[in-house]
């Protein structure tokens, strides 16, 4: 069975810093780690994002601004008025016969994986493209063994 426990929910937004403030109002988050041009390995080469995260309680609430390279996965799914829209939802994977598992499923359905990559072996990471059945992408996260440090230093509200 290939997990569903959603961890994170993230969404896109033209501005980063216009994203944090709205976030503080809707979701009470006080503060959020903030990460600009970040390099995210997609199908078509190197998408450079700005990224905002906090949990609340268990789950993480990302915010992603697209800023160059090849960032369609991004881009194509800013709201067009501003604000906020969903992008993807995370879900962590807990072992590699996880992880495995879940890329044999989508290679199996013929699902799009327009962005996979591996984080400096820290978390390896795919975007599986559900849009057609449930309106947005899926992430699927394997923390490699001091992965979970990448959460740390994330604020927590």
């Amino acid at each position: 069975m290939i997990p569903f426990n959603i961890f994170q929910a993230a969404y896109v937004a033209a501005d980063i810093d216009a994203a944090v403030a709205l976030a503080a109002r809707r979701f009470g988050v006080a503060k959020m780690q903030v990460n600009r041009a970040v390099a995210i390995e997609t199908g078509r080469g190197a998408a450079l994002c700005h990224f905002a995260l906090a949990f609340v309680g268990p789950v993480q609430i990302e915010l992603i601004a697209p800023a160059g390279g090849t960032d369609e996965v991004y881009r194509d799914m800013l709201p067009p008025d501003g604000g906020l829209r969903l992008h993807h939802i995370g879900c962590l994977v807990g072992s590699d016969a996880e992880w495995d598992a879940v890329l044999a499923d989508a290679a199996a359905s013929g699902v799009a994986m327009p962005v996979r990559g591996d984080f400096g072996g820290l978390m390896r990471y795919v975007y599986l493209d559900r849009r057609a059945e449930i309106g947005h992408f899926v992430e699927y996260m394997r923390p490699g063994p001091a992965g979970q440090s990448l959460f740390e230093a994330v604020p927590r509200f």
